[in-house]
């Protein structure tokens, strides 16, 4: 028997253990206690930065006052996981703002202390004033990362909070806060999403100027009296602290990608290369099922780019979401030669082979360490759909015994989002249209609507949060994709094409036949009509018994 192929890096393999043993004694707790542990750390870390020893009763006021912050977060994050997509849940969400937040707090705490040390030492103006070195901090840095990761209304709450604690810890209190929420407002309102490394940079240039600004305005205020020296040492300064956010953002980007599961643009593209050890197996041992990957991923992102969806997600869940047919390939009929396993096999036998490959790509998923919204693509787009060609099969042959139908249905869940609805559907377009003779625009608009019927009737899509309409575009632009990618080839001069009967071709009213010397995976079907495609929307070529 040969060895298991490697389907991990090393890297991988490290990370998991790490995180495996770091998380162990967490696991013992409910997910409850596990996040009130977590919010009692958020509170009392944050209240051991901000306050000054020996501890006083100012301290248990402190703790209060930190506690109603923190609340007010939670409820917030609770708020925005509920009306937009996050990407991930709302207390993992909630984990990655505070830890930000105390992150951030203890970057100002030591940068104050440094100030302080440093002002104390000098003499001459302004470098003497402690609100001067303070430009340089970079309270920005938390805020930036909420925002290329998570969403901007979170990064302006970071904002507050990093404010109100800016003011709290600076001996100037009132001018740092105001110059700390201009620093962090002009990460919110002037950086989009995280499409690109250089966007950490521009975003801190952005902050840079702005701090510029506002650092020589607040010295032209404060100081009395004022010096054009003065002012552009604070402007120098507040540059330095625009500079210093690209620094911290920078290296909490990658770090917080990898803790929290977020899924960036940028991680995103990582996830679709081709040389990585489970995409370079599949191409290996499952060909076919590769080339059809990458076929449903270019249709699923056509179809998400006409309604607004994520198209890049769509395209990296369709990489991985047939992953799980590395452990049986020739089980399923884009990778076979012309013979069909499931001919000499039982129809529970065939279903259960079919239906692993869901739970099988799951476990490869999380052994790798792929995102959890990568992850809802592998089930999700089979839904809990039936086998149904299977297990009428498993009827007939039962001669009246009763029959389970949940032997033959996939586990689930349904689609939960768009792009995993998406998903579902391309997925039979694809391969209901690889199945035809002759792929026309009338052939193809034929299959895809009578899926998409299929699909709706079964409800399916009852939770994936598509309307109507975003169906019917979908459908179009399925449609011109599927045609695009099959149009007919011009006839050369004196070429002679290939005869089709070398195809495993099925004629209207025949059984499949696969013929001596066939080169063709699978089967092709004259009419649009002689697709085994069931009432649930499934393309069931594997049902199809064909004979040598």
């Amino acid at each position: 028997m040969s060895p298991r192929p490697r389907f991990t890096s090393r890297l991988d393999t490290a990370r998991n253990a790490l995180v495996g043993v770091l998380l162990r004694p967490v696991r013992w707790f409910s997910p409850r206690t596990q996040f009130f542990i977590g919010f009692a750390f958020l509170v009392i870390s944050t209240t051991l930065l901000l306050s000054r020893w020996p501890f006083r009763l100012r301290e248990i006021s402190l703790l209060t006052l930190i506690s109603a912050a923190y609340y007010i977060v939670w409820r917030f994050v609770s708020y925005r996981a509920s009306i937009v997509d996050l990407s991930i849940s709302g207390p993992r969400a909630f984990a990655l703002v505070g830890s930000a937040i105390v992150f951030e707090t203890a970057v100002m705490r030591v940068a104050e202390l440094v100030a302080t040390a440093v002002a104390s030492q000098s003499t001459r103006a302004p470098f003497n004033d402690v609100s001067v070195w303070s430009f340089a901090i970079p309270f920005a840095a938390a805020s930036l990362l909420i925002t290329m990761l998570l969403d901007r209304q979170l990064s302006l709450m970071v904002a507050i909070v990093t404010a109100a604690f800016a003011g709290l810890l600076a001996p100037n209190g009132t001018l740092i806060a105001l110059y700390a929420f201009i620093s962090c407002a002009a990460t919110v309102y002037g950086v989009r999403r995280y499409r690109e490394r250089q966007s950490v940079t521009l975003a801190g240039l952005i902050v840079a100027a702005v701090n510029c600004v506002a650092a020589t305005a607040l010295a032209s205020l404060t100081q009395h009296p004022s010096s054009l020296g003065s002012i552009l040492v604070s402007g120098f300064f507040g540059i330095s602290g625009g500079l210093l956010t690209i620094v911290f953002a920078a290296g909490g980007v990658p770090i917080n990608e990898s803790l929290f599961g977020v899924l960036t643009d940028i991680r995103l593209l990582e996830l679709s290369n081709a040389d990585l050890p489970l995409l370079s197996q599949l191409a290996l041992r499952a060909p076919g099922t590769n080339q059809h990957s990458h076929a449903v991923g270019q249709l699923a992102e056509d179809a998400c780019r006409a309604i607004g969806a994520n198209p890049l997600l769509a395209r990296v869940g369709a990489l991985y979401h047939d992953i799980g047919k590395v452990a049986a390939p020739d089980h399923f009929v884009e990778n076979q030669m012309g013979d069909n396993p499931h001919d000499r096999l039982k129809p529970i036998q065939s279903a259960k082979i079919i239906t692993s490959h869901v739970t099988y790509g799951q476990r490869l998923a999380r052994e790798i360490g792929l995102p959890k919204r990568v992850i809802d693509f592998i089930p999700q787009h089979h839904g809990t759909r039936t086998l149904h060609f299977f297990l009428r099969k498993a009827e007939t042959q039962a001669n009246g015994a009763p029959i389970d139908e949940n032997e033959f249905r996939y586990p689930g869940p349904k689609p939960q989002f768009k792009e995993s609805a998406i998903l579902m559907l391309v997925d039979s377009a694809e391969a209901a249209a690889r199945s035809l003779a002759y792929p026309n625009l009338p052939n193809i608009r034929a299959i895809v609507s009578k899926i998409f019927e299929a699909v709706v009737s079964d409800g399916q899509l009852d939770e994936s949060k598509l309307t109507l309409r975003d169906l019917g575009e979908v459908r179009e632009a399925i449609i011109n994709s599927l045609v695009a990618i099959y149009h007919p080839r011009i006839d050369y001069p004196d070429f002679n094409a290939p005869s089709p009967t070398t195809a495993n071709r099925v004629v209207a009213g025949t059984s499949p036949t696969v013929r001596e010397g066939s080169v063709t995976r699978g089967v092709v079907y004259d009419q649009p009509s002689d697709i085994p495609i069931n009432p649930s929307g499934e393309v069931e070529d594997e049902a199809i018994p064909r004979r040598s």
